[in-house]
């Protein structure tokens, strides 16, 4: 289970890094609130429309710190209402076909 300290691990170390991982988590929630709600980042294919989805540009750098910290980040905490409302204003291009399902999980 994700919560369970592993064996190598000291009740310190553990405890750092729950301490660590909740601190993190707060900092991301309170980027989606402070930015990212009231102006949601626009979809991979209309920020960078010159790459497509299986470039290596979405794998590292620049690509791949707009999907994890601005794109999925969004996908991560907007409300249901607001994911269904940005899927009907950005439709998914053709070559992005199943973006919008793999960041809801």
């Amino acid at each position: 289970m994700a919560n369970d300290k592993p064996a190598d691990l000291t009740d310190e170390q553990w405890n750092k890094y729950l301490e660590h991982k909740a601190s993190w988590e707060k900092m991301l929630k309170e980027r989606y609130e402070n930015e990212l709600k009231s102006n949601p980042p626009e979809p991979p294919w209309l920020k960078f429309p010159d790459y497509h989805p299986t470039d290596m540009f979405w794998r590292m750098g620049k690509g791949e710190d707009y999907l994890v910290d601005y794109f999925g980040l969004y996908f991560k905490y907007a409300p249901k209402t607001d994911l269904k409302a940005y899927k009907q204003k950005y439709p998914e291009h053709k070559d992005w076909l199943g973006t919008y399902e793999n960041f809801a999980n």
